[in-house]
């Protein structure tokens, strides 16, 4: 283990190996490509393993290692036009949505964006004070949860507002207001990693007529991206339940949109009251389920003093 913060330079690694990954695609011979490819995506996941320190820093380097292997993933098909900006995903961020409908208001986005990222972080400071988890483990990871959506839509804000009168995808788009699971995931969170879960794992799976495959491909990836930092952050006998917990979340998640599609919950209602009916469904599953993952996050960064992977801490 290296430590902090000399560790930092494992990012270092995996984006070198994310490059090779994107390089391989020019090669001809389809099995060694493949063996090339399986290799260099478990370097880029276990680039983070290889550092120690704060329990923050592991979660970010974890998620920005497993952001550069789904990013990888989906250039590789496009291996001759790729970019370094290409590869870490700057286009993404910046591709234009909906331009004639859009009408961007710098001022209101960044007084929504600061409102939001003080609330975070107020009730950052309320959760640190309380500590909700000495009573109710639950109820404090809906804390974290909240925290997180107040502090994702400040973020969200902040990007838009940055844009000056430019109309740019930002991270999110009104999350809130899906109507179904599907929905939420492919379109309306994170446009950021979504547009390369989608290139990368679901379509390539779903022309081969295999759209389940695809959809449960493309949440085993997000699933592994969000483990990586977890098990980077302590010795596999402490992380091996907390990343399976995070696991769940998203497998579950893609089994979700599954039945939905065999529903067919997919496709938001026209009538009113049916719409408002499957935002609530949506919403309440989404929260019920955040615990899933945001509990062992909330560890592993001692969010409200909590203790590393521990369901009943003690009291200090």
């Amino acid at each position: 283990m290296i430590p902090f913060p000399y560790g930092l330079a494992s990012l270092l690694l995996a984006l070198a190996a994310a490059a090779g990954y994107v390089r391989l695609g020019t090669w001809r011979r389809v099995t060694e490509r493949r063996g090339a490819r399986v290799a260099l995506v478990a370097v880029i996941c276990g680039a983070p393993l290889l550092t120690s320190g704060p329990g923050a820093v592991q979660l970010t380097v974890g998620l920005l290692a497993g952001y550069l292997a789904i990013r990888a993933v989906a250039l590789g098909a496009a291996a001759r036009g790729a970019t370094l900006g290409a590869l870490l995903g700057v286009e993404d961020l910046l591709r234009p949505i909906r331009p004639d409908t859009e009408r961007p208001d710098p001022g209101r986005r960044l007084a929504l964006g600061v409102v939001g990222v003080a609330a975070c972080v107020g009730l950052l400071f309320v959760g640190n004070a309380v500590r909700l988890w000495r009573w109710s483990r639950p109820l404090d990871n809906l804390l974290v949860c909240l925290e997180v959506a107040v502090g994702a839509t400040g973020l969200n804000n902040l990007i838009l507002a940055a844009a000056g009168r430019r109309s740019i995808a930002g991270l999110q788009d009104r999350p809130a207001l899906s109507a179904s699971l599907a929905e939420l995931w492919a379109v309306r969170w994170n446009h950021l990693v979504a547009p390369n879960l989608d290139r990368g794992f679901f379509r390539p799976l779903a022309r081969r007529r295999r759209p389940a495959v695809g959809v449960l491909a493309a949440f085993t990836a997000s699933g592994v991206m969000h483990v990586v930092p977890v098990i980077a952050a302590a010795p596999l006998t402490l992380s091996l339940r907390p990343a399976l917990s995070v696991m769940g979340f998203f497998l579950l998640h893609g089994a979700l949109v599954l039945a939905e599609r065999a529903l067919g919950w997919q496709r938001a209602p026209s009538a009113p009251a049916a719409l408002l009916r499957a935002r609530i469904r949506t919403v309440t599953l989404f929260v019920l389920l955040t615990p899933l993952m945001l509990g062992p996050f909330a560890d592993v960064t001692h969010v409200h003093g909590r203790q590393n992977f521990s369901e009943s801490p003690k009291v200090p």
